[in-house]
C-alpha cells in the first residue's frame, strides 16, 4: 500500500481536491446587496457589509470544512520554522478561507469567492514549494512486526526508489522487541526476537547508530533514542498508545525533513489507517514476502 506521493505532494493534492468543492458550493449559493445604512433610520453602522449570503449549500459546506480541516491540521505542523512574515501571511489566509467556507462575511459575488479561495491557497502552495527545494532522502521505517519478519535492511531495498536509503529503528520498536524477547509465549518466536536484537546490537558495535552506520555500502542504519514531542503533533495522537507513538515518531521524521520520502512499513491495518490519517506514506510488509 503505497500511493507514491510525497508528504508535500499529498498536501498539494488535498488543496487540489478541495477546489472543485468550493466551486460547487459557490455555484449553489447566492449573494445579494443590501446597505443597512441606506434605509434612513438615523442609525449608522460602522463597517457594515453591504453584501450578504442568500442561499447556502450546506452539504458542500460541510464537506469543504472537513477537507480543509484535514489539510490544515497536517499543513500547520510544517509551520514551526516558518519566517514570521510568512507565518502571518498564512494565518491571515487561513482566516479568509475559513470565513469563506463558513460563509460569514460575503464577497461581492460567488465568482469573487472562488478567486479568493485560489488567491489565499496560493500562499499555502508557495510555502510547500519552498520546502520541496531541500535535498531528498529515502527513509524506511519498519514497525515491530516488520523488523521481526524482515530483520535484514537489504530486504527493504525494493521499497526505496534508489539503492541508497536510511533504515530507521524507532524507540517504541526497540521497547517492544525487548518486551517480546521475554514475555511472548512461543519459544521459537522469542528466539527469533532475540536474534533481531543481536543484529541491532551488532550495528551498535560498528559505530554510532544515533548518527548512522553503513550496511551493504548504500544503506544507513539509524536508531532514534528520544520519544517524539507530543506537544507538537496531531491532536488525536495518544502518547500512551504504542501505535500512536510510532505514528508520532514517523511524522516527526517527516516534518523535520518535509522533502524526504519517509515510508512506514507495516502490515497492521489499524496502523496503516492511522498513517493515512497523518498523511504518511505506508508500505504493506506483506508485499515483501518472498523477498527475504
Amino acid at each position: 500500500m503505497n500511493d507514491s506521493l510525497s508528504y508535500i505532494a499529498r498536501l498539494e493534492k488535498q488543496l487540489q481536491d478541495l477546489e472543485p468543492v468550493i466551486d460547487i458550493m459557490m455555484d449553489n449559493s447566492s449573494i445579494y446587496y443590501y446597505d443597512i445604512n441606506a434605509d434612513n433610520s438615523g442609525v449608522f453602522f460602522i463597517g457594515a457589509n453591504v453584501y450578504h449570503w442568500g442561499d447556502k449549500d450546506e452539504k458542500n459546506q460541510i464537506l469543504a470544512k472537513t477537507l480543509y480541516r484535514k489539510f490544515y491540521e497536517n499543513f500547520e505542523l510544517l509551520l514551526e520554522n516558518a519566517h514570521p512574515n510568512t507565518l502571518k501571511k498564512i494565518e491571515e489566509s487561513d482566516k479568509e478561507i475559513l470565513n469563506l467556507i463558513e460563509q460569514n462575511d460575503a464577497p461581492s459575488s460567488t465568482d469573487l469567492g472562488k478567486s479568493i479561495f485560489r488567491n489565499e491557497t496560493k500562499n499555502f502552495r508557495d510555502y510547500l514549494q519552498l520546502l520541496t527545494s531541500e535535498v531528498k532522502k529515502n527513509v524506511i521505517v519498519p514497525d515491530t512486526n516488520s523488523i521481526i519478519q524482515f530483520p535484514n535492511p537489504i530486504s527493504y531495498r525494493s521499497i526505496a526508489s534508489s539503492e541508497k536509503f536510511n533504515f530507521v529503528i524507532l524507540p517504541t520498536v526497540l521497547s517492544e522487541l525487548d518486551k517480546l524477547k521475554t514475555t511472548h509465549r512461543n519459544d521459537d518466536f522469542r528466539k527469533k526476537v532475540k536474534s533481531v536484537i543481536s543484529r541491532l546490537k551488532g550495528y551498535r558495535n560498528q559505530g554510532n547508530v544515533l548518527v548512522g552506520v553503513k550496511v551493504d555500502k548504500t544503506i544507513t542504519v539509524k536508531m532514534i533514542a528520544t520519544e517524539p514531542n507530543f506537544n507538537k503533533t496531531l491532536g488525536w495522537i495518544d502518547s500512551k498508545n504504542n501505535d500512536d507513538r510510532i505514528i508520532a515518531n514517523v511524522l516527526e521524521l517527516q516534518l523535520n525533513h518535509p522533502s524526504d520520502n519517509v515510508i512506514l512499513v507495516t502490515s497492521d491495518i489499524n496502523l496503516q489507517n492511522k498513517a493515512q490519517l497523518a498523511n504518511l506514506t505506508v508500505f504493506d510488509s506483506d508485499e515483501l514476502e518472498g523477498k527475504k
